[in-house]
């Protein structure tokens, strides 16, 4: 087998047969071979198999043809692998596309969902069409794939498309190689392909798409891709403040999907890479700050505290349609109740969005592989994962450099899960599938572990896990009968970076994050490793402070914040702090000072989240968290404001001093110990001297970027430093750290394909196993 690198070679030869490899289904190449080989005067016959694309050609211009068949492919198509052979000359007088072909060992990697193309969007709007408004248009150069397929090769057959005969136009279509719907699977029409109904809230058919009801303030639940959205006017306060308590979504933000990016420009800042991004064909959210040189018209209560807004355009072809009504912005998130897994069947929705949703627009095309939407944000110049699911599933992450020795399963963690399934030289994460806390979340996990297998062809023969006891899939791993590994959260973190750059050698790693089980049981999330996927030693870490009440105690940041300067204070200092308490009764207090006394529940953590969860506490800005991360989110929020008027050049008293505040750097053995009581003290007296919330919170962020800058250098490298964990998806502190270090011999490396979170545990999992084995 032969790289495409290596085709330089003429062949001379009449008759060869080509085999093509990576994601060559669903995406027109086979009606591309059909064109070319007619230009060129090449005979034979192309088909789909359970291994790619295969090609018998003859003809004197074979050169040319191997040649264009890799210069001039279908913009969604991605060759990974092209081989060649000599064949007998069969002297076909033409060339045709034949049937495809099952094999037992498949190796065929399958198209991600692809939001609605242009020609797809001119017939919808075309009254003379007969495709004119139809909610289910698409070609070979959109549409969904991985979301309806049930296994591989790529076939009508194999996808939940199946029951939809197709009627004769359609039919037509689908067998012209010339025409852009050939073996287009999910082909249809008003005719004979899925239908959209309308229902009320008790089941009931009722005319329209709904456009109606969201204008009159009516919260619609809307199937889509790869599942159901809740959807309402964005412009309707009162609306979107019955859906935030209907669904059980605190303050957590709303992601908006927007008529176009002109409209968009209306809120938000865009610059030409976040433009790309929005009109690519996966189409994904995007987090865009706002714009504050211009009134903004959305009510605030879509995003609380909160200085971004997550923005989509239309991607499927209802979503177009839902834009025949007369707003510009439409809030549409993910349906699924706090904790609990994505709705995707019309039977469900019906019985767990009831109470939720007033109106229902479902359709009678099966979504086979649920996948949400995925998120992105740029942090110093790059596209950074916070979700990856909808238009990059089941994209591989491709190791040339290695091939491992059997098949594995990387588990993840249990929040922000996703999985992993890899052998010879890919790794196949799946899409995002939530937090392991309830029953239905672990049976979605299985259900798609189970079909995951199928699409990718990896059947795993090791498991890797977390090695945090209490979580539900070591739980899960613990029961499976093939051999299993466990692994250190944060090795896996640094070994997810690694190896998505493909580097073997030991390298440094700054990884910070909410919460990691450490070798010495405590709660790491600040941590400095050096090491590969092999072995790591620990060679620093913030300094460990006492987290009451463990995990569930996150969700209070103001008894964190008491509880570490209780720790870090002298009683002298200590007693200045009392005003800053106002917001916690004098039973909590004495209760924290109870468990601090007597070390009831309280642990001990490492933990970076858990820093910056403190400040926000401690400064007033999130008091109480509602959704994961929000005290550290409105925190950035908050310093990003001041940062960005501290550039506008609005001088003033507020913005004169922002240096860094003090911290500590000492050595206890072998490990550099991060001491944070110089900031905490210094912070204290900012907050007792009035000075403004958003200018101390800019100082922290810049704080932290300068300690993770001195940790760095503590240790003399020339080499490779990786960045991970969920902290890192903090755009001002990264920017900050790469700004720091960007006139240093030190190359900083980041998740290029993966999110930073845990969203990559498994990917690093996957290479440690391997190392073990």
């Amino acid at each position: 087998m032969k790289k495409l690198e290596s085709w330089k070679k003429e062949m001379t030869s009449k008759a060869r047969k080509i085999f093509l490899n990576g994601i060559v289904q669903g995406v027109g190449f086979r009606p591309f071979v059909f064109k070319l080989a007619e230009e060129l005067n090449i005979r034979g016959w192309v088909n789909n198999s359970s291994k790619g694309v295969t090609i018998h050609a003859e003809g004197e211009n074979m050169d040319c043809f191997l040649q264009r068949l890799i210069s001039d492919s279908p913009p969604l198509a991605k060759l990974l692998m092209v081989r060649s052979e000599e064949a007998n000359f069969e002297n076909f007088s033409s060339f045709h596309i034949t049937r495809s072909e099952a094999q037992e060992d498949a190796d065929v990697l399958i198209s991600p969902d692809v939001a609605t193309c242009q020609d797809c969007l001119q017939e919808m709007s075309d009254k003379n069409n007969r495709r004119f408004k139809y909610p289910f248009t698409n070609c070979t150069n959109c549409g969904p794939r991985y979301t309806i397929i049930r296994d591989v090769p790529y076939d009508r057959a194999q996808t939940t498309m199946s029951t939809f005969p197709m009627c004769e136009s359609c039919a037509e279509e689908y067998q012209d190689p010339r025409d852009r719907r050939f073996h287009a699977q999910p082909v249809a029409c008003e005719e004979c392909g899925p239908k959209v109904q309308l229902l009320d809230s008790a089941g009931r058919s009722i005319p329209g798409m709904g456009i109606e009801q969201l204008v009159q303030g009516g919260i619609l639940a809307v199937k889509g891709l790869g599942g159901f959205h809740l959807v309402c006017d964005a412009g309707n306060r009162e609306a979107i403040e019955r859906l935030r308590k209907r669904k059980e979504r605190g303050a957590k933000p709303f992601a908006l999907m927007v008529r176009s990016i002109e409209k968009a420009r209306q809120e938000v800042l865009i610059d030409k890479k976040e433009e790309e991004l929005l009109l690519s064909p996966a189409a994904p959210i995007v987090i865009l700050e706002r714009n504050l040189n211009q009134a903004n018209l959305l009510p605030d209560n879509i995003a609380p505290g909160i200085h971004t807004l997550g923005i989509m355009l239309p991607y499927t072809p209802i979503h177009h349609l839902l834009f025949n009504g007369p707003y510009d912005f439409l809030i549409v998130t993910s349906a699924n109740l706090s904790g609990r897994p994505l709705v995707y069947t019309n039977e469900e929705a019906l019985t767990s969005l009831n109470g939720i949703a007033d109106y229902f627009l479902v359709h009678d095309r099966d979504i086979y592989h649920p996948c949400d939407d995925s998120v992105i944000q740029f942090i110093g110049g790059e596209a950074v994962y916070l979700r990856r699911a909808r238009g990059y599933v089941p994209l591989p992450i491709s190791l040339t450099s290695s091939k491992l020795k059997k098949s594995i399963l990387g588990l993840g963690g249990d929040l922000k899960n996703a999985f992993c399934l890899a052998a010879g030289q890919r790794a196949f994460v799946s899409q995002y599938l939530g937090d392991m806390e309830s029953f239905e979340t672990m049976e979605r996990f299985q259900q798609e572990l189970e079909s995951f297998q199928r699409v990718v062809n990896v059947t795993p023969s090791v498991i890797a896990y977390d090695q945090h006891p209490n979580y539900q899939l070591t739980r899960f791993a613990l029961e499976k009968e093939q051999p299993k590994i466990s692994i250190q959260h944060h090795h896996a973190h640094l070994a997810s970076v690694l190896g998505e750059w493909e580097i073997s050698d030991p390298a440094l790693g700054i990884i910070c994050d909410g919460t990691g089980f450490g070798k010495d049981r405590c709660i790491w999330g600040f941590e400095v490793l050096y090491g590969n996927a092999a072995s790591y030693e620990r060679k620093g870490h913030l300094e460990y402070l006492p987290l009451p009440g463990g995990d569930a105690g996150a969700k209070h940041p103001v008894r964190m914040a008491y509880a570490y300067l209780k720790t870090l204070l002298t009683d002298e200092e200590w007693t200045k702090t009392l005003p800053l308490w106002q917001t916690l009764s004098p039973n909590e207090r004495k209760i924290l000072d109870r468990q601090l006394e007597r070390n009831i529940q309280i642990f001990q953590t490492s933990s970076a989240g858990r820093l910056f969860d403190a400040v926000s506490g401690l400064l007033g800005i999130c008091t109480e968290v509602t959704y994961e991360g929000q005290a550290a989110i409105e925190l950035e929020s908050m310093a990003t404001l001041f940062f960005r008027q501290v550039n506008s050049g609005g001088e003033n008293e507020e913005t004169e001093d922002v240096s860094e505040y003090p911290y500590e750097i000492r050595l206890e053995g072998d490990e550099y110990i991060l001491g944070v009581a110089p900031l905490f003290k210094a912070i204290v007296h900012d907050c007792l001297n009035g000075v403004s919330r958003g200018k101390i919170a800019y100082r922290f962020h810049r704080t932290i970027a300068g300690a993770i800058t001195a940790l760095s250098l503590k240790f003399q490298h020339n080499g490779h430093l990786a960045l991970s964990g969920g902290v890192f998806q903090n755009k001002l502190l990264t920017e900050a750290v790469l700004q720091n270090l960007k006139d240093t011999n030190i190359k900083v490396i980041r998740s290029r394909a993966l999110p930073p979170g845990d969203g990559g545990l498994a990917f690093g999992q996957v290479l440690i196993a391997n190392e073990v084995l």
